[in-house]
């Protein structure tokens, strides 16, 4: 697909709108990319360059292919795109790579819906009866009785209840531990608890409120303090956390993702997964993850304001690597219970759903003070907020705090927004809140919450994004991985065509924009954790870090979004293709040019070049070389 020369250029100068100037050098190197549909994200409408030059993982050049050619100094390897689109690379601004889409990765899946994984497909299952024989198959299937096993996918929506009873039937003395869909909640059989020591007085009579101890059954605060207490030496586990780390990694290569931040790191046990993202990142070296801290770890630890705030503020300088950025001055916390849990809060009674029950992650006075005085120190502020009653809540909280304290460009963001209304979209934009939201919930859910939990109407409103971007407010995409698959076109494809999984559209008027789509996983994504002046867009000074697809989003049917190929990415000026993947010339089994161009790394289990990293220089463009920059690169 691609075609890749190596000129050498010289001049003596160069001027041409704001772009650098360069003198004459035999070393200066960069990568001229033309040939296909460069499409920059600035603006707001879909923009072109023919042509962007980069040097050092920097965009030094976008503009026109004449201009790039003929005014830069050095060597000049050419990567002609021959027809497919390059666009800035796709950005996860919301998900748990470590403790929840790893460790779901590392584990097995019982779930309503299919998940096509790197490693595995798992069919979607429903029916009480249906969910336990498939728990019953993956118990028979271990062969270390002693060894616990988890299996996330629950739903009582599509599985329906479940007693201590039912799971001990079938998983017997295999420590057994059930994760809800939402992963906000949990399900452990006798063995699991009677293996790690569980007991009523390990939570306070507050955090008892959340639990149902007849069938060891934990959700919100009370499942967050199990987690990171008596169960932590499950969730912590490094070897099962790096197995899913690498699926991580290959998924990330799979979707076109090079950028993922998780608000509210760590999960679990901060060394544990940060060790993990480490060796995992840097054993990639083709995305970035930024972290901001947050409540999740502040309530297991019971740390104060004050003593939180210093040690957020010294995680960049402590944990800093070239792959792992800790974000200071923004602070991760929560407001209502879990969308998949149906614990969302509602202003109106659930529909037809005489056991649901609305729950505060955090209630509401404490949760009121967290936020002034994270507002007052001035640091921007991510809410997971799901409920429309939360929604209304936060908005009160956002108003009172810059009556009292008036804030310009605070960036508060409402994230993950299963349900609001116009009026609430419009006192959002009036206060500056922005967006960042999981459209799969429409996908996933409008269905099934339209006979359960919601009621045809509202569920037919979920995730109305139109609201927000009509209105100006800046929206996101994400998947909250694994609430969704963390896959930016699919969740673009749900947020322009409103397609449910019964194939249905559900309120068509609120379809947003293929631009506004491809923005929220672009640069709008960039701007939810304030990282947009260095990725999100192809500009010069930014990274140059690029996906690449087969086929142009603004040239094909919304409706054909989500099943455009990637082909692979450019993360800081190194090329990665997905496997089997063709780049032209003269292809090896794996679709790359061989040892003249592109060539397969056994190692790393991607196409590389040697002269596309930081260290090509130091190595020779022949099969020899190629050999032993392979090798460097894994060590």
């Amino acid at each position: 697909m691609f075609k890749i020369t190596m000129v050498l250029t010289f001049v003596t100068v160069f001027m041409s709108c704001g772009n650098p100037t360069y003198a004459d050098s035999d070393n200066l190197q960069q990568t001229l990319y033309y040939g296909g549909d460069i499409i920059t994200m600035e603006g707001d409408t879909p923009t072109y360059v023919e042509a962007v030059v980069e040097r050092d993982g920097k965009i030094m050049y976008a503009g026109k292919k004449a201009d790039a050619v003929n005014n830069f100094a050095g060597k000049m390897l050419e990567v002609d795109l021959a027809g497919t689109t390059m666009m800035p690379g796709f950005i996860e601004p919301h998900a748990h790579p470590v403790s929840i889409g790893g460790f779901i990765l590392a584990n097995d899946i019982v779930a309503p819906h299919e998940w096509r994984m790197p490693h595995k497909t798992y069919p979607g299952v429903s029916g009480k009866k249906n969910y336990l024989k498939a728990v019953k198959d993956i118990i028979d299937s271990k062969k270390d009785r002693t060894k616990t096993v988890m299996i996330w996918g629950y739903h009582k929506s599509w599985h329906g209840d479940i007693t201590l009873k039912d799971i001990d039937t079938v998983t017997g003395e295999v420590p057994t531990i059930i994760w809800q869909r939402s992963t906000h909640e949990i399900y452990l059989n006798s063995a699991c608890v009677k293996k790690y020591g569980i007991k009523k007085g390990d939570l306070s009579e507050e955090d008892n409120a959340q639990a149902d101890w007849a069938n060891y059954h934990f959700w919100e605060r009370a499942y967050q303090i199990m987690k990171g207490t008596k169960l932590s030496p499950f969730f912590g586990d490094q070897e099962m956390l790096k197995l899913g780390m690498e699926r991580i990694s290959q998924l990330m290569l799979q979707n076109g993702i090079t950028a993922m931040t998780e608000p509210g790191f760590p999960n679990s046990t901060f060394e544990n997964e940060y060790a993990v993202l480490r060796d995992g990142t840097e054993k990639a070296q083709a995305y970035t993850i930024y972290l901001i801290a947050g409540f999740p770890e502040q309530f297991v630890k019971k740390i104060g304001n004050e003593a939180y705030a210093d040690h957020i503020a010294a995680l960049p300088a402590q944990y800093n690597t070239e792959y792992i950025k800790f974000l200071p001055n923004q602070y991760k916390t929560f407001g209502d219970g879990a969308i998949y849990s149906l614990a969302l809060q509602l202003r109106e009674p659930f529909y037809n759903c005489d056991n649901c029950k609305s729950e505060w992650i955090i209630p509401l006075e404490s949760a009121r003070k967290i936020f002034d005085y994270w507002w007052d120190k001035g640091y921007k502020i991510h809410i997971h907020i799901t409920g429309d009653l939360a929604f209304e809540k936060y908005l009160d909280f956002t108003e009172a705090a810059m009556k009292r304290n008036p804030r310009k460009n605070h960036r508060t963001t409402f994230h993950h927004v299963g349900l609001f209304d116009s009026a609430q979209a419009q006192r959002a934009a009036d206060l500056g809140v922005e967006i960042s939201a999981n459209p799969y919930y429409l996908w996933a859910l409008a269905d099934k919450y339209s006979e359960t939990g919601l009621g045809p109407e509202r569920a037919a409103n979920m995730v109305a994004l139109k609201e927000f971007t009509k209105r100006g407010v800046p929206v996101s995409l994400h998947s909250d991985f694994a609430m969704a698959p963390a896959d930016p076109l699919l969740l673009a494809w749900v947020a322009a065509n409103r397609i449910v999984a019964s194939g249905q559209v559900m309120n068509p008027d609120e379809k947003i924009s293929v631009y506004d789509a491809m923005k929220g996983i672009t640069i709008t994504a960039a701007r939810t954790f304030e990282m947009e002046d260095v990725i999100g867009s192809i500009k010069v000074g930014k990274e140059a870090t690029f996906t690449l697809l087969e086929q142009n989003p603004f040239k094909i049917s919304p409706e054909r979004l989500k099943d455009i190929p990637v082909v692979g990415v450019v993360y800081k000026g190194n090329l990665k293709l997905n496997k089997g993947k063709r780049v032209g010339g003269d292809r090896d089994a794996h679709g790359c040019i061989g040892s003249a161009g592109y060539s397969w790394c056994e190692k790393t289990k991607n196409c590389q070049r040697p002269w596309t990293l930081a260290d090509r220089h130091d190595f020779d463009n022949t099969k020899d070389g190629f050999d032993r920059f392979c090798q460097n690169s894994v060590q």
